[in-house]
Formats: C-alpha cells, sequence, structure tokens
C-alpha cells in the first residue's frame, strides 16, 4: 500500500510539472513572438516611419532578443545544475516578467533594445529547466511525451500574441505578457525538485561546468551535432517569419500577406508536430528517425514554399502549415539533448542548446541580409540559399548522433 501511495504521489508531481512547464514555454513563446505580432506597430509608435530603417531595426531587435537567451542558456544552465532545476524556474521568469512589463513603457529604440535583450536572459532558462525536469522524473518508455505535451502547448503562445496584439494597443500586448509571467510564478510553487538531481548532489563531481563538454571530443562532437540540427526550425521562424512581409514583396505578391495570419498557421501546425514528434518517436521507439522523417518533410516543403507559394496568399498559408508541422522536430532534439548527458551538467546542455539554436537567428538574418544587400541577391533566392542549406546540412548532422530513446538518466559525467 505504501508502495502504491508513493507511485500515485510521483504520478501527480510529474503531472503538475508539466502542467506548468506548457505554462511556461506559453509564456515563453507569447513574449518571443510579440516582437513578431507588434514590432511594426510599436516601433512607427516610437518614430520609426521609413520601411528600409523598420525592417532593419525589426532585425537589430530580434538578434538581439536572441543574443540575450543566447547569454541566458549559459547562465541558467550553470545555475540549474549547480543550485538546482527549480532555481531556474524562478529566477528566469521573475526576470522575464519585470523586462516584459517596462517594454510596454519605452519611448525610443535604445529602450526597447534594452527591455529585449534582458527580456530574452529571462527567457532562456524556462523550457531547458522544464524539459530536463520532465525527463528525469518520467519512465524513459513514456520520457518523449512530456516534453511533447510541453511544447505542443506552449507554442500555441505565439498564436494568443497575435490575437491580443488585433485586439489591445502594442503596451497593452506586453503588459498581459508580464502579467502571465506573475501568474506562472504562483503556479511554481507546486513543483517539487527532481529527485534524480537530489541525489546525485551527494557525489563528488563538478556539476554546471561547460568544460566537461569541451575537454571530451565525443561530447563536444554531440553538442555540436545536436545545435546543427536545430537550424531550419529558426531559420523559418526568424527568417521566412519574421521577414515574410519583405521576401513575398520580392515574390511579386499582391495583396501582401499578413504576418499575423502566417505566424498562427505556422504554430498552430508546429503545436500538432510536436505532439506527434512525441508519439512518432515513441512508435518508431527511436528519435533519431523520428527527427528523420520531419527533415525530409521540412525539404519538400521549403521546395513548394520558394517555387509554388507565391502563386496565392491562401496557398502561401497552407505552405506556412507544413513548415510549422516540418519543424516539429525540435522538442525531440532537446530531449535527445538531455539523453545524451548526466544530471550534474543536463540542464546546462538542454538550456544552451536549446538557446544556441535559438541563436542561429542571427547568422540566418545576417546571412539573408549579405547575400540581399551586399551581392544585390533577390530577397527570396537569399532566403533560399540560406533555407536549403540549413536543412541539408541538419540531415547531415543527424548522422552523427547516436540513439538515445532508451538510455537511463541517472548518470554524470566526469
Amino acid at each position: 500500500m505504501k508502495e502504491i501511495k508513493e507511485n500515485i504521489i510521483s504520478a501527480k508531481a510529474v503531472n503538475l510539472l508539466i502542467v506548468v512547464s506548457a505554462l511556461g514555454f506559453f509564456v515563453d513563446i507569447y513574449d518571443i513572438m510579440t516582437l513578431g505580432a507588434v514590432g511594426e506597430v510599436s516601433l512607427k509608435a516610437i518614430g520609426i516611419i521609413d520601411k528600409a530603417e523598420m525592417e532593419k531595426n525589426i532585425t537589430f531587435l530580434l538578434n538581439l532578443q536572441m543574443l540575450g537567451m543566447l547569454i541566458g542558456g549559459f547562465i541558467w544552465g550553470i545555475i540549474g545544475d549547480k543550485y538546482g532545476r527549480l532555481s531556474v524556474l524562478f529566477g528566469s521568469i521573475t526576470i522575464y516578467t519585470i523586462f516584459t512589463f517596462l517594454n510596454a513603457f519605452v519611448h525610443d529604440t535604445t529602450q526597447y533594445s534594452i527591455c529585449r535583450f534582458f527580456g530574452g536572459i529571462g527567457l532562456a532558462g524556462e523550457l531547458g529547466a522544464g524539459i530536463t525536469l520532465v525527463s528525469e522524473q518520467m519512465k524513459k518508455e513514456k520520457r518523449g511525451m512530456g516534453p511533447a505535451i510541453i511544447a505542443g502547448f506552449g507554442v500555441l503562445g505565439a498564436i494568443a500574441a497575435v490575437l491580443v496584439s488585433k485586439w489591445f494597443d502594442w503596451r497593452t500586448v506586453y503588459i498581459f505578457g508580464a502579467v502571465l509571467g506573475f501568474l506562472l510564478l504562483l503556479f511554481r510553487f507546486g513543483v517539487v525538485e527532481s529527485g534524480m538531481y537530489t541525489k546525485a548532489k551527494g557525489i563528488n563531481v563538478v556539476r554546471g561546468s561547460f568544460g566537461i563538454i569541451l575537454r571530451n571530443k565525443k561530447n563536444i562532437k554531440k553538442f555540436i551535432c545536436i545545435l546543427l540540427v536545430g537550424i531550419p526550425g529558426w531559420y523559418a521562424n526568424g527568417v521566412l517569419i519574421q521577414l515574410t512581409p519583405y521576401i513575398a514583396d520580392s515574390f511579386g505578391m499582391f495583396p501582401i500577406p499578413s504576418k499575423g495570419i502566417v505566424i498562427i498557421y505556422f504554430f498552430i501546425s508546429l503545436a500538432v508536430g510536436d505532439i506527434l514528434g512525441g508519439f512518432i518517436s515513441q512508435w518508431l521507439n527511436s528519435r533519431k528517425k523520428s527527427i528523420y522523417l520531419f527533415l525530409y518533410f521540412n525539404l519538400l516543403m521549403l521546395i513548394l514554399y520558394f517555387t509554388v507559394a507565391k502563386t496565392s496568399v491562401q496557398l502561401y498559408y497552407i505552405i506556412f502549415a507544413g513548415l510549422g508541422l516540418s519543424v516539429g522536430f525540435a522538442i525531440q532534439l532537446f530531449t535527445l539533448a538531455a539523453e545524451n548527458f548526466g544530471t550534474n551538467i543536463r540542464t546546462l546542455v538542454t538550456s544552451s542548446s536549446m538557446n544556441l539554436v535559438r541563436a542561429w537567428v542571427i547568422p540566418c538574418t545576417l546571412l539573408y541580409s549579405w547575400l540581399n544587400n551586399d551581392l544585390g541577391i533577390i530577397k527570396w533566392q537569399s532566403a533560399a540559399i540560406v533555407g536549403f542549406t540549413a536543412t541539408i546540412i541538419a540531415l547531415f548532422a543527424m548522422t552523427q548522433l547516436d540513439e538515445t530513446i532508451n538510455n537511463d538518466l541517472e548518470f554524470v559525467n566526469e
């Protein structure tokens, strides 16, 4: 009877963790996509009118936010492995809430930049800590489904950002995001620390050190390949979504597709893809085979996007839905990352790899801009070069990774 009771409590704790992590990711994506939803409107309100200047500022703010997330990924990863996963959940959402609230009251691009950078730092810890906690507390036979549910619900935050931006002015959109962050802090008090992490604290081993990865050729190879596999998802987000009005214009489309509708189509399909990826990986008993299927589908959707999407606005939206579905492998990739490394660096690996993958937006947009502005290549052709290169690199990197779905996670890296 005692053993049964303990299992029931454990199951309840895991279910609560999944719910709270899903809500946290919802808030995370809401804030990331708020810039996409209200970027142009908010910049016009603070005096940016010129079209070229608008595109330049949107790209800069996006890259600055991603830079903050990149830095934050390492900060929160180290904290999570040294002081516990829960410390990340509390700290990251607190910082995010403060700077998202302040973002509602900016009056120039300097203030906007500061809020996006520090908001990015705050956003960086949420999902990595959640996936680590869920992976360590679920049975390996069902481990892929927890992160899939988190991501499937969480990505709907992007749709919420678009809808709220349709109903309210841009300052209210940021305030609403801050309120969600504050409410999320209240839910955090019911979440318990990973038992696996608590047990590992008693082992005399270095925790939260990136040197453990850098000093081992096998570890650094795995880490780099995980980063490379993740490029297509954030290429689609950072280039195709954020710059969709400019790419569609270079296609010669009229009317220009709505970025808000593009976001809705993309993220509804991404939510389906995240959950579907969990089922497929469990059904095939393979993370690798599941990710391969999604990457080949992504290659197909890129071909359709750059050849037939321009023929009608409705077809453009439908193909974007296909692109969203095709990058639904991302959450399985980060589960694979958690399964590859020990308890003493698992949060660091998961959080840093997740945000390094998000930071692919920076080189993707810079390469796109270089091809377009410096070499004079048409915008849609520049986007095509970046996109196909990203997916081909991801497919190759996937061949270098081992299967992890049946790995026992109760180990450390020395």
